[in-house]
């Protein structure tokens, strides 16, 4: 259980490093997977298209690969979305932004996140 979410944390700090210039560089290289991937993980809502045709452009490519996006990004939700990590993400101090609403543990999830999140809160209140 903590090598689990050692490693999720882990894997969230190293995707959460991907900075709108290494989407760009992702983008040039065509991995438009890489990109979705690391914003569901990181929890932040889709791209729109208008989005990713403005990526493309500042990357110099004709166009995103909307669905290679897409399916990056439903892997990185899922592993986002992990009940197991909800608490942590929470207690980290990271704002929820509603992406596991249609996951099947969804509500689940956001109970645990609150909880984490209350916490960080009560923490950060105590100094």
């Amino acid at each position: 259980m903590v090598k689990s979410i050692a490693l999720s944390l882990l894997v969230m700090t190293m995707v959460g490093c991907v900075s709108i210039d290494s989407a760009e560089s992702l983008a040039a290289e065509g991995k438009w997977q890489a990109i979705g991937e690391s914003d569901g993980v990181r929890g932040l809502p889709s791209r729109s298209l208008s989005d990713l045709a403005e990526l493309a452009q500042k990357a110099g490519v004709a166009s995103a690969n909307v669905g290679n996006y897409e399916s990056g990004y439903m892997l990185g939700v899922d592993k986002y979305c992990d009940v197991n990590n909800a608490y942590d993400i929470g207690l980290s101090g990271f704002r929820y932004l509603g992406v596991c609403a249609n996951a099947p543990d969804g509500l689940r999830f956001q109970m645990e996140y609150q909880r984490g999140f209350e916490d960080f809160q009560s923490a950060d209140q105590t100094f």
